[in-house]
This record gives structure tokens, C-alpha cells and sequence, in this order.
């Protein structure tokens, strides 16, 4: 039976991924190996939404479908993918793994030499235009790659008997932004230029040319320029980059050879290749590599008369988009199927949402994965062969991936599996096949599918609102039981609504509201008494509401009131939550009331310019109630709490009511020498029985008071920094804050005024895991920045915690949690997971403190990957007291580790 191979990588058009997989494949098809690659289309994704769309092709992998696997880690950059990748390949796959150029404690790998190229690169310089003046760009600091090539620039100066020293030495990020920030660093750095720039790769190296030529500095007149890699935009430069391949070709056949040697139980090969220098003109030679440009067709019909994809008369984009139907929609892109067409075959293949009348894809959309069946609307065979067929009533288990990889064929096949998504919905995905002939897919490609993306978003959206549409003309305006607008009618009117917020420049707030029990009061007392029970909650929400309000029952138990309000806060829809929870209060201990009833709520407040964004605005708030409401559900079992929660609920609102708040004091430590640069302010209670601090936020959530906590910990540690300034002796204090209930009107002001008293003192620490939207962070981060005060983010390496969460905030320290921490020692996982944190964070300019060190063993680790700062038991635990100094032993600890560090 021939044996199957799957690959793992993204953005295959790029010129290494693409020569990498044209020789894989050439070898893979000579050892009759069948190939499937799933594949991203970008290396990056700049929101976190798209890191989970386009992430979704390898939730699809059935591992137990393959012999073995190639990966390709250092194309696949989502933050956190590699981590999730490599618990898979754990828990799910049991045959031979390899490693492309990148190292591994657990799996076999290959690695490309980075170091005698470069080497060869700056050893041409010298030895053919006798230059000795030369710096080196290399890629960003601590990046294995990076510090390849840069010891070959330092190995090939140093034979020569030429300076290699630090001033000589540059870091980019293999981009041409790295170009232009060398180009601008060495004006302020050197009076004189060098003779020569040696560049890691030749896209930096084209950004050097393109900044240097913008200050009329010329190339390679005045300064001369080598890169590495020889890709397309530098060979086409101006004046040629010299530079040296990387054998991407010869290393795919090679990783192929490897495969096959682990699956046979073999040692692996080794690999030897020595790529010839691409001659230039940018270094003063005279293009002796240069291929001129062949400026005639190779065929009489032209992009415009083939109406190819990249003719000025495609209306692909139109003609998808304008598809009434699902079935009209994969027609249209089976037309249009011959902008691609060298395929052997090519499948759209989509979660079966998007076939069932049941659950239309419009409404129940998939995040991050795909549905348990899979549709395989569209097939499209060789040209000319008639193979083409829509299908909209098939569907396969998703394990199976495409039935048509386990069908049995004369030569090997390979299949590329791309996401077709929007945002982090995915809607399927897209599979094509060359057959056997070694080729990746082309920028062309991507586009196409991108357009068919935006195709199938564009429909599930059209189809959502013609839903909407049909249901409004179904129902009534208004809501028989209880005279409120049902949600048709809420639309309807919500029209001047949003046209008086345009014009007044106002928001509008909305408040979900869901009553606890109705099922219960339905079961005990008769659906009457039921209906009579909603009527009550119908008649306090109305007589809470403002008289501009809308108020609506979209359901059963489901209550909807929308307002406008003159600041984008909460505090006028907490207000009115209070009072409609005060009059239930009332109503529930009077004589009429035979039954408790609650209410869940959420809400939400924001800008609407239009009808589509007011009912955003509705099913976010919506949303929250929801997520409210199954939290409590999870903690209780049932709708209602405890007694011995009900205890605590009222505990905390004693706490809150009466400020019977105090603060113990945990000294942060410097990880160069143990000395306290800093404190965190650790909340406690002054109340009996105690509660911990992580039962009074979950109950001050509970209650809908954490703007009460934000308010009483800025306030009262304050207060605390005012009248313990001689104990603090310049030290600063970490003050936890809630980004999502930040201070509102006066108080904001008043907390304003004193943080900036105290900028040189005061840190607010972030929790990570806590919601903020982009607009409230960004107002945040600009409003601390004004006022001078620095920024911590909390509980690093928990929950959802990836790159791009951390350049949303952009602190100055980023707090590493102690589940990363625990037993790293022992974890080679954790230590790489935050050695990256640590290097991303010097690189980016924050401190990186190293929060919950319990042990000495975990001390040391933390130390020696380069931590700033340390905070935990094993150093101090927090005290009502302010430290002046952490134990000796321990300070010796420290000073000792981090010597040993540096040595």
C-alpha cells in the first residue's frame, strides 16, 4: 500500500516554501509516496480573529491517515500554533515526524547551513573589491538563524584579520523595514560610511538600497551591497542584489530522502550542496549572473483576450457577490473555475451548515474548526474532461478529510488543503491537486480564493438579512402578553433611535436582561401563573426605564431595554439594573409573591450610525447576559445560589458597601542582585469569615460591582502610597486594575489627578484574561502614557495569550503566570515557551518578571532564560508590612544564579 506524507506549512507562492515543496516532491513521487499539505496563506495574521481562521486547516489533520510528517515550523508565526501543533502530534500521531530547519528536543530534524554562505557572501567582498570596511544586517537578536549567518560574517572578518566588533553588527526582521531602520540607525551611529553592507537576506538588503538611494547615496557607487537567498525582488533590483541561493529545491528533494529513511528504520542522510554565487551588480561587479528578461509571449493570446484572472475585465468578484442563492454561488465559481485550471482537481468542500435548511450557515456559524460532516459542493476535474459536478446533498465524516485521497491510483497524487474563512469563521475549505507534477500553488491562486472568501461571506451575510427580513414580515409589532415590542417591532423603531444618537452625538446602552426560573414557576404554578410572572417583570422594567427607552420581550423570559446616554459607560444601565433589582426585591417579599424571581443580565454600550450596528449592539449585550448567565449556572448547578454562596454574595456586597478593604504587600525582587525595586498591593477583606480575594471579584461580577472594586483599590492604595512615603523610599507599587469596568465621570477625574501626583511610583497592572475591547484599551494605554504612568500585563501565558495580545497593550512589564512557572525545571515546553516571551519582550523594550517563583530550582530556570524581575513565596511572601529587604540567603541565590548566567 503506498504511503501517505503530510506537510505542514503556509504561504507556499513564497520563493523558499515553493522551491522546497517543487523538490519534496519530486522525490516524494519517485519514492511513491502520496503528499497532502495543508497549508495557511500568510505566515502571520495581524488580528486574532484570522489567526484562527486561517489556523483551522490543521484542526482537519487525521493523523492516523498518515505514515509520517513533515514540518515546516519557522513558516507557520501564529503565536501559540507550534505549542497546539505539537500537543497533536502527542496525543494523535504515531508515525515519523520531522523537523525543517528548526532543532527539536522530541522530533528528528534537518537544518540548512546559514553560516558558510554568508561567510562566502562576505568573503567575496574582501577578497574580489578589497573592501575592509564592512557591517553586517543581520535578523532579529536571538534567532537561530540569525545568529548562524551572523557568525559567519564575524568568522570571515576575522580570517581576513578585519574588525567584526559590535559596532559593526546591525539586527532586522528579515523585512524590508529592517533595511530602512539599519539605513537610519547607522546615519546616527557613523559619520563615515562603511565600504560595504553584508545583509542577511536580500529582502533587507533591498531596503537598504531603496533608503540609502532616498539620500541620494548610490549603489554600488558610493557604498556597496550583498544579500542572501537570491529572491526574485533582488535579482530584478535596480542594480542587482549579489547574493547566494538558499537550496530550498535541494533540500525539499533532501527532507523527502529523510522521510523515507525514518520510515525505513534508517539513519539520516546527510546533506551536501554548495549553491553558486548569484553575481550582481550591487556589490561593483558586473552582473556576470544576470539572465536578461525575455519580453515576448510564449503564447499569441494575452490576459485580456483569455479573461484571465488578472485581466482589467474579470468581474469574478462581481458576479459572486450578486448570487441570490448557495447552489447560484458554487455555479458561479465553477464558471469561472478557468482562471485556475491547471489543476488535475479542485474541491470546495464546506462545513454542511451551509446545506441544511435546518441550520443555515448564515446564522450558525463554526469558529476555529469544522463541523462534525463535511459537503463537497464542488468538484472540478482536468480541463476538457467534463469531470465537473455541483453537489449539494453529499456529505463525508470530516476524519476523511477528502474521500478522494484514499482512492486508488496508477501514479502517486499530492493535494493541498487551504481554509476557506472569514475572519475566525470558517466555512470550509479548498483542496487542489496538480497530480503528480511538483508544483505548489502561485499568488493567483491565494487571490482567487480570497475573492471566493469574500463571495461566501458577502452571501451568508445577504442571506442572513433576508432571514431577518422574512421573520419581520411574519410576526407583530408588539408582544401580546405584555404590550412591549417584540423584536421585529424593536428593529422597526430603533430607526429614529439611531438617527437622534447620530445627531446628538450620543450612545445608546442596552441591557439583556433573562429571568432565573421561569421554567420552574411554569412547573410548580401552572403556565398562567407563569404568564403572569413575566407580565411582572415586563411592568418594572418599563416603569425603570427612562421615558425615551425601548423596551422588548424577545422571547419566553428574554427582556431587552435600550437607551441613550451621554457617556460610553455603564453607569446609567447599572443604575437602572439596581432599581429594577430593588423593586423585584420589594415585590419578592411582599404578600402577592409566591415565588422568588432574579434576573441575569448583561450589557453593552457603544456609537450606532445604522440599523445593521444597533442589532450588533443588541447581540453583544445579549451575548454577555448569556455568558453571565451560564457562569453562575456552572458554579451553582442550578439558577439560583447556595445558601453558602448566598452568604458570601452578601459578605462581598458588605465589603463593597462599606470599603472593608486592607492590603498585604509583596515585594518584587531585581534578578540581578535580589534588591526590592518594587511591591504588588494584594487586596484583602476585613471581615469575618474571610473570602478570598478571587471570591470578591467573582461576586462583585456577580453583583455587577467591579467598578465598585476598580474604585476602592486606586483609591485606597493611594491613600496608602500618601501616608507610607518614608517606608516606600522611592520604591514603585503595582496596583491591579480592571480595564473593562474603568472609573467614569468625576471619579475618573479625581483618580486622574492624584495617578499623576504619583507617575513616578505607581504601575497598573492588567490582567490579561480580563475583557476590554480596542477602543476602551486604546483610550487606556493613551490616557496612562499622558500622566507618565508605566503598565504591567498580568497572568502572561494563560487563557488566549498570544503575541498579538500582548501588542495590544504594549506594556512596559508583562507578568509571566505561575502555570507557566510550575516545574519548569522539568519542562523544556515552558522554558522555550518563555525564553521566546523573554526575547520578544527585550526586543519590544519591557521587562519580563517572572510571577508565583516557589522554588529554588524554578529561581534558577527563571534566572538563567533572562527574567528581570522575580516575584513569588520562595522570595517573599506578601505581608501587611513593607519589607525593606528579602532574606540574605536568598539575595545571595540570585546574585549567584545570575552570575553563573552570564558567565
Amino acid at each position: 500500500m503506498r504511503k501517505r506524507i503530510a506537510v505542514l506549512s503556509s504561504q507556499l507562492e513564497e520563493n523558499y516554501q515553493k522551491n522546497f515543496m517543487q523538490g519534496f516532491l519530486e522525490r516524494a513521487f519517485a519514492f511513491d509516496f502520496d503528499v497532502c499539505t495543508f497549508a495557511t496563506y500568510r505566515k502571520y495574521q495581524d488580528t486574532s480573529e484570522r489567526e484562527a481562521g486561517e489556523t483551522s486547516i490543521f484542526s482537519l489533520i487525521d493523523y492516523d491517515a498518515f505514515d509520517g510528517v513533515i514540518v515546516l515550523p519557522e513558516t507557520l508565526q501564529t503565536p501559540g500554533l507550534m505549542l497546539r501543533l505539537e500537543e497533536q502530534f502527542r496525543s494523535r500521531f504515531h508515525g515519523r515526524l520531522l523537523y525543517v530547519d528548526r532543532k527539536s528536543d522530541e522530533y528528528d530534524y534537518i537544518m540548512l547551513d546559514h553560516y558558510k554562505p554568508i561567510k562566502r557572501m562576505v568573503s567575496h567582498l574582501i577578497e574580489e573589491h578589497g573592501m575592509r570596511d564592512i557591517i553586517f544586517l543581520t535578523g532579529p537578536r536571538y534567532n537561530a538563524h540569525s545568529v548562524q549567518r551572523l557568525h559567519g560574517f564575524v568568522d570571515a572578518m576575522a580570517e581576513h584579520g578585519l574588525d567584526a566588533g559590535d559596532d559593526r553588527i546591525f539586527y532586522g526582521d528579515y523585512w524590508y523595514d529592517g533595511g530602512h531602520d539599519m539605513v537610519r540607525e547607522l546615519m546616527e551611529r557613523r559619520q563615515k560610511l562603511p565600504e560595504a553592507i553584508a545583509c542577511a537576506n536580500d529582502l533587507m538588503a533591498v531596503g537598504v538600497a531603496e533608503a540609502l538611494a532616498d539620500r541620494g547615496i548610490r549603489v554600488p557607487e558610493d557604498i556597496a551591497i550583498v544579500g542572501y537567498d537570491s529572491v526574485p525582488e533582488g535579482k530584478e533590483s535596480p542594480s542587482p542584489i549579489t547574493s547566494m541561493d538558499i537550496p530550498s529545491r535541494e533540500f525539499g528533494q533532501y527532507a523527502a530522502e529523510c522521510i523515507r529513511s525514518l520510515l525505513d528504520g534508517q539513519k539520516l542522510p546527510e546533506f551536501t550542496y554548495e549553491p553558486p554565487l548569484f553575481i550582481g551588480g550591487s556589490c561593483g561587479c558586473h552582473c556576470e549572473s544576470v539572465i536578461p528578461r525575455k519580453i515576448v509571449r510564449d503564447q499569441w493570446s494575452t490576459d485580456v483576450s483569455r479573461k484571465s484572472f488578472y485581466s482589467n475585465f474579470n468581474h469574478l468578484t462581481e458576479d459572486w457577490i450578486s448570487q441570490n442563492t448557495f447552489q447560484e454561488l458554487m455555479d458561479a465559481v465553477q464558471t469561472y473555475s478557468y482562471q485556475i485550471r491547471e489543476f488535475d482537481s479542485f474541491h470546495v468542500c464546506v462545513n454542511d451548515l451551509w446545506i441544511r435548511e435546518d441550520k443555515p450557515a448564515s446564522v450558525n456559524i463554526v469558529k476555529g474548526h469544522y463541523t462534525d460532516r463535511i459537503a463537497p459542493v464542488l468538484h472540478c476535474g482536468p480541463s476538457g474532461k467534463g469531470e465537473d459536478r455541483l453537489e449539494f446533498t453529499e456529505t463525508f465524516p470530516r476524519e476523511q478529510m477528502l474521500p478522494e485521497i484514499y482512492e486508488e491510483s496508477v501514479t502517486p497524487k499530492a493535494y493541498i488543503f487551504t481554509p476557506l474563512y472569514f475572519e475566525d469563521m470558517c466555512f470550509g475549505y479548498a483542496v487542489i491537486s496538480y497530480g503528480n507534477e511538483p508544483k505548489a500553488y502561485d499568488e493567483r491562486y491565494y487571490m482567487w480564493l480570497h475573492n471566493l472568501m469574500i463571495g461566501m461571506e458577502c452571501f451568508r451575510r445577504m442571506d442572513a438579512l433576508q432571514r431577518t427580513n422574512r421573520r419581520a414580515q411574519e410576526r407583530k409589532i408588539h408582544d401580546e402578553l405584555t404590550g412591549m415590542f417584540n423584536y421585529t417591532g424593536f428593529v422597526k423603531h430603533s430607526k429614529p433611535m439611531v438617527e437622534r444618537a447620530c445627531e446628538e452625538n450620543k450612545y445608546v446602552s442596552v441591557l439583556a436582561m433573562d429571568m432565573a426560573s421561569l421554567d420552574k414557576i411554569n412547573e410548580k404554578f401552572g403556565r398562567t401563573e407563569g404568564d403572569h410572572a413575566i407580565q411582572k417583570v415586563a411592568q418594572i422594567i418599563q416603569k425603570c426605564a427612562d421615558e425615551g427607552a425601548m423596551c422588548c420581550r424577545l422571547g419566553d423570559d428574554e427582556f431587552i431595554m435600550a437607551e441613550l446616554t451621554d457617556e460610553a459607560t455603564h453607569e446609567r444601565i447599572h443604575t437602572v439594573r439596581r432599581e429594577i433589582d430593588q423593586m423585584l426585591e420589594e415585590y419578592n417579599g411582599s404578600s402577592d409573591c409566591k415565588y422568588e424571581m432574579r434576573l441575569f443580565s448583561g450589557s453593552k454600550t457603544e456609537r450606532v450610525k445604522d440599523l445593521v450596528e444597533m442589532e450588533d449592539l443588541v447581540n453583544a449585550a445579549v451575548s454577555r447576559k448569556n455568558g453571565r448567565k451560564a457562569s453562575e449556572k456552572r458554579i451553582t448547578g442550578d439558577a439560583t445560589l447556595s445558601a453558602q454562596e448566598q452568604e458570601q454574595a452578601a459578605l462581598v456586597k458588605k465589603v463593597l458597601d462599606e470599603n472593608l478593604f486592607v492590603y498585604h504587600f509583596q515585594p518584587i525582587v531585581s534578578a540581578k542582585d535580589g534588591s526590592i525595586v518594587a511591591y504588588e498591593a494584594l487586596m484583602r477583606a476585613q471581615i469575618y469569615p474571610m473570602i478570598s480575594p478571587l471570591d470578591i471579584i467573582k461576586y462583585a461580577s456577580h453583583l455587577e460591582r467591579l467598578y465598585d472594586v476598580e474604585r476602592a483599590t486606586f483609591f485606597n492604595i493611594l491613600h496608602l502610597v500618601d501616608e507610607r512615603e518614608k517606608e516606600l523610599a522611592g520604591k514603585k507599587i503595582f496596583i491591579n486594575s480592571i480595564p473593562g469596568s474603568q472609573l467614569s465621570g468625576e471619579e475618573a477625574a479625581v483618580l486622574k489627578q492624584k495617578l499623576t501626583e504619583h507617575a513616578d511610583s505607581v504601575v497598573v497592572e492588567l490582567t490579561e484574561q480580563t475583557e476590554a475591547d480596542d477602543k476602551t484599551l486604546a483610550d487606556m494605554k493613551s490616557g496612562y502614557e499622558k500622566m507618565g504612568i508605566e503598565t504591567a500585563v498580568d497572568d502572561y501565558g494563560t487563557g488566549y495569550s498570544n503575541i498579538v495580545n500582548l501588542l495590544r497593550y504594549m506594556p512596559n512589564y508583562v507578568k509571566v503566570d505561575r502555570m507557566l512557572l510550575s516545574g519548569i525545571q522539568d519542562n523544556p515546553q515552558k522554558q522555550h515557551f518563555v525564553k521566546d516571551i523573554v526575547i520578544f519582550a527585550h526586543e519590544n523594550h519591557f521587562q519580563v518578571l517572572a510571577e508565583g517563583v516557589e522554588t529554588s530550582e524554578e529561581l534558577e530556570t527563571v534566572i538563567k532564560l533572562g527574567v528581570d524581575l522575580i516575584q513569588g513565596y520562595y522570595t517573599a511572601r506578601p505581608n501587611p508590612d513593607i519589607l525593606g529587604r528579602i532574606d540574605s540567603n536568598i539575595e545571595e541565590e540570585i546574585c549567584r544564579y545570575q552570575k553563573e548566567r552570564v558567565s
